[in-house]
């Protein structure tokens, strides 16, 4: 029994309930439990809190300070779940698939929202997988920060998960309104005064809109729109291997 593994028993915590605590998969949790150097900095932080003996800001608080009550681009509620479900993607599912290949790749999340003709390109690549982990972390880490990709030069993936993050979340709040969530509501508000319209917590037709039109990448979406009729001409010119490293915009313009 080592250290952590030692505090969690003395709290009187499970495995599963230690996990539920700091709001991360149970399989994550064992990782971390067994070898802190396994997962994220972000992560490794939120499972020394679930067993601190001391008082911590939530990220609950973290994310309504940095979002606030005026963005225009997301809601402190919304940019929480994306952070949450980046770094679900990341020190869960794929992680979890990278040790341990059990299915095809296709099937893991986020790369089910694909599609099928990306992953025709990928094949079941562990490289390209740990790739896409890494950028979901920090991703999720910038999120927390009040950052998103189109306000810094970056690879087109980045773009792309956005995106895919985005409509996971809209899909999940849509199936289930009651979802618990620590952050705090926001109603969609117009403010006169500066006549500009904030956003709120459902108006996710305005979020998709304001992200295709700040994004640097015209092209972030053809890959999860399902059936694009030009998804074979872009991937012909933009293979998936390319887009961790391409730092200014391509498109079919150079096929």
């Amino acid at each position: 029994m080592n250290e952590r593994s030692a505090r969690r028993t003395e709290l009187g915590f499970t495995q599963s309930s230690a996990a539920q605590r700091s709001g991360v998969s149970l399989a994550t949790w064992r990782r971390w439990e067994e070898n802190p150097d396994s997962v994220s900095v972000k992560t490794r932080a939120v499972c020394e809190r679930a067993l601190a003996a001391v008082p911590y800001a939530s990220s609950a608080e973290v994310f309504e300070a940095v979002w606030g009550s005026s963005s225009s681009r997301l809601t402190p509620r919304q940019a929480h779940a994306m952070a949450g479900e980046l770094a679900f993607w990341a020190d869960g599912e794929i992680a979890d698939w990278i040790l341990d290949a059990n299915g095809p790749l296709h099937d893991v999340r986020p790369f089910n929202l694909f599609d099928l003709r990306v992953m025709m390109f990928v094949g079941e690549s562990r490289s390209w997988a740990e790739a896409v982990r890494q950028r979901c972390y920090k991703l999720s880490e910038e999120i927390e920060a009040g950052v998103l990709p189109f306000d810094r030069p970056g690879p087109f993936i980045d773009e792309v998960l956005i995106g895919m993050a985005l409509r996971a979340v809209q899909i999940l709040r849509e199936e289930d309104p009651s979802r618990p969530d620590d952050v705090m509501p926001r109603e969609g508000l117009s403010d006169a005064e500066n006549d500009v319209y904030v956003i709120g917590d459902d108006d996710w037709g305005m979020v998709f809109d304001e992200f295709d039109e700040q994004c640097r990448w015209g092209d972030w979406d053809m890959p999860i729109a399902i059936g694009h009729s030009l998804l074979p001409a872009f991937l012909a010119a933009n293979h998936p291997f390319r887009w961790f490293d391409a730092i200014e915009p391509f498109g079919l313009s150079e096929a």
